[in-house]
């Protein structure tokens, strides 16, 4: 959902929540993962993201212009990417194996910040809280929780320059993915980013159906987890969700 739509709906609370998903993508979820990325590569040998001052969670770091305005416009976008020198890897013969492991750590990155979230927003339903305190930390939690679902789903897809399809390349073999990369290179940029873009929309609702199992799937587990543990949502918070 585009930012224009957002703001035709004249709905103020629909375009609060808009800016604040963005917020959270730019100036927190995004640095994570694109420094899980390079934190990764420094793992295994190769230094140029921390030589580039990219290891950092500093969002103006790793903030893309372009990127930036996309995500804000269109609902998808991009950061600056992590330099990665494969040259630089302990092993060489497992090159592209590492690179697939560079690739998910960013992924990897939002699944572990999604898990934290859920845990936070548990436990913090075992306290006593007012109305209103519940309604803006569930609001804040919940989205952090989906944003990072959605992004860690999103960026597996294998599909260029999405981290799924650095992990493909070490999959298949290299002279179908060298046929693939030269045909995309062939491309122009623009109608490459009008063909994602329409592609993206295609697969809207089927990622949305992976997205939310996920998340439901989270909730159930984290929920389990805390009334094994004896640790029981509060009653402020029951009688909330009651509405009582």
């Amino acid at each position: 959902m585009g930012f224009f739509r957002v703001l035709t709906s004249g709905d103020l609370q629909q375009i609060l929540l808009y800016l604040l998903t963005m917020c959270l993508m730019l100036f927190f979820i995004m640095p994570v993962h694109e420094c899980a990325h390079g934190l990764m590569a420094k793992v295994l040998g190769d230094d140029t993201a921390e030589r580039a001052g990219r290891l950092t969670l500093n969002p103006m770091a790793h903030l893309n212009l372009y990127g930036a305005l996309f995500m804000f416009f269109f609902g998808f976008g991009w950061a600056e990417p992590v330099p990665v020198n494969p040259v630089r890897f302990n092993n060489q013969k497992r090159r592209q194996g590492y690179m697939a492991l560079v690739a998910f750590a960013g992924p990897l990155s939002n699944l572990i910040m999604a898990v934290l979230g859920m845990l936070i927003y548990r436990g913090g339903l075992c306290f006593e809280m007012n109305e209103a305190f519940y309604e803006s930390f569930t609001f804040v939690m919940l989205r952090i929780v989906i944003l990072n679902i959605g992004l860690a789903v999103f960026n597996l897809l294998p599909i260029m320059p999405l981290d799924g399809s650095k992990i493909l390349n070490w999959i298949m073999p290299d002279k179908i993915m060298y046929n693939i990369e030269n045909f995309l290179h062939k491309i122009n940029p623009i109608v490459y980013i009008v063909i994602f873009y329409a592609f993206i929309n295609l697969l809207s609702g089927p990622l949305s159906a992976v997205q939310y199992s996920l998340f439901y799937g989270l909730f159930s587990g984290v929920d389990s987890l805390f009334d094994a543990l004896g640790l029981r949502i509060s009653q402020s918070v029951i009688s909330l969700l009651m509405g009582v």
